[in-house]
């Protein structure tokens, strides 16, 4: 014998979504802007030295431009870390927008 006999079809009703902390979403904010931050302020300040360096040659600045490469070093070693933690704070972003 049929069992759902007398009752109403089920609903095909999707189950609903996670929702998410406020927690979670200011980390996703932190992990999306700093590195944005972070290389913006790194590029400015190595173009910064860059330019103190070439500005001024009868001072010994030329130390400046080793601070400059320094920092887009830094930057370019970063990388990687950087890219990671945008990505994460993306996916979190988007996750928490849904």
């Amino acid at each position: 014998m049929n069992e759902s006999v007398g009752y109403p079809p089920q609903p095909n009703v999707h189950p609903a979504g996670r929702a998410h902390s406020r927690t979670y979403r200011v980390w996703a904010r932190v992990l999306l802007w700093t590195p944005i931050v972070l290389t913006v302020a790194g590029v400015a300040l190595g173009l910064g030295l860059f330019a103190a360096a070439d500005a001024d040659p009868t001072y010994s600045s030329s130390a400046l431009g080793y601070l400059g490469l320094f920092a887009w070093g830094a930057l370019a070693v970063l990388s990687p870390l950087l890219l990671g933690s945008f990505i994460a704070g993306l996916v979190m972003w988007n996750r928490s927008r849904r």
